[in-house]
């Protein structure tokens, strides 16, 4: 086909498409609509947090009066933004069909993490949409605890994703680590299901080489030391460990209080390149760290 032909036809299919939809879409602005209905998409556990109930009254109760109601009169992307503004909504697909009716779709949140910050008590997902918890519906997920003002972006919640996805996608840290304690930017801490003592991350860079280092700690040292001799096991520093001593036996009911003095470096296991055992930077003591107080949920 000769190449001018090519071009004509391209044209004339093109404006066949465009007249096709201005009509199809007059038609369609001129029916009424048959039925409006909505569907609560995902898993049985996500489900519980909305209801199509939920929905309808949040569209003024829409999908029971639309029946009758001019297409033209129902603006399906309005429904939809509506809809995604619901904290509860992860996304909405709002179909209208060729038979008149309109169907809802709606995915309900799907939590990644609870965060206790403050006297609050949240979900959020993995955009750091929040949801409000309720003893209505509770979903076993990650928690967080710590403080994340909205005018503060040093370190927000989402932030620590990274950090959770790594944990919790490895069934050995899975099934240790029961909360993650936020301080402060550089002093996250992990806190584990047997509270015997705390790991002290720092900030959330470099986590494969962290946890390695504290899985050498528990090889190495813990079986001749005993899991309640030390009360914060510290990889903040390259390259160190930093095992701070308890004063007393393990109690569950108050943290006790420690002085820095009580600090002991095992850095001799792991020393970096440059920093002599017992040292976190060449030519400077081991810093010592105070206690991090166990946080009972």
């Amino acid at each position: 086909m000769p190449r001018y032909l090519y071009i004509i036809f391209s044209i004339m299919l093109a404006i066949y498409l465009a007249l096709a939809f201005v009509v199809t879409a007059g038609e369609s602005d001129s029916e009424l609509c048959r039925a409006m209905t909505i569907s609560i998409e995902g898993a049985d556990e996500a489900r519980q947090f909305v209801s199509a109930e939920e929905l309808s009254h949040e569209l003024d109760d829409l999908p029971t009066r639309a029946k009758g109601l001019s297409m033209a009169n129902i603006n399906t992307h309005q429904l939809r933004q509506k809809l995604l503004a619901m904290d509860k909504i992860e996304d909405v697909s709002v179909l209208r069909y060729t038979d008149g009716s309109i169907h809802i779709y709606a995915q309900p949140i799907v939590p990644v993490a609870r965060v206790f910050d403050g006297k609050e008590s949240y979900y959020i997902n993995r955009i750091g949409k929040r949801v409000k918890a309720s003893s209505r519906y509770r979903r076993n997920v990650p928690v967080i605890t710590g403080s994340f003002p909205a005018s503060d972006t040093t370190l927000r919640v989402t932030d620590l994703l990274p950090l959770i996805d790594r944990i919790y996608s490895d069934s050995l840290w899975a099934g240790y680590i029961s909360m993650i304690e936020v301080k402060s930017p550089n002093d996250i801490i992990l806190v584990p299901a047997i509270r015997e003592h705390v790991i002290n991350i720092g900030s959330i860079g470099n986590l494969d080489d962290k946890l390695d280092r504290v899985l050498t700690f528990y090889t190495n040292v813990l079986p001749h030391q005993g899991w309640n001799k030390y009360d914060t096991i510290s990889v903040k520093w390259k390259g160190q460990i930093v095992a701070t001593k308890r004063h007393r036996a393990v109690s569950r009911m108050s943290a006790a209080q420690y002085d820095d003095d009580e600090s002991i470096a095992i850095s001799s296991m792991l020393a970096g390149d440059s920093v002599a055992p017992g040292r976190i930077l060449p030519g400077q003591k081991a810093h010592s760290e105070r206690p991090i107080p166990k946080k009972q949920i």
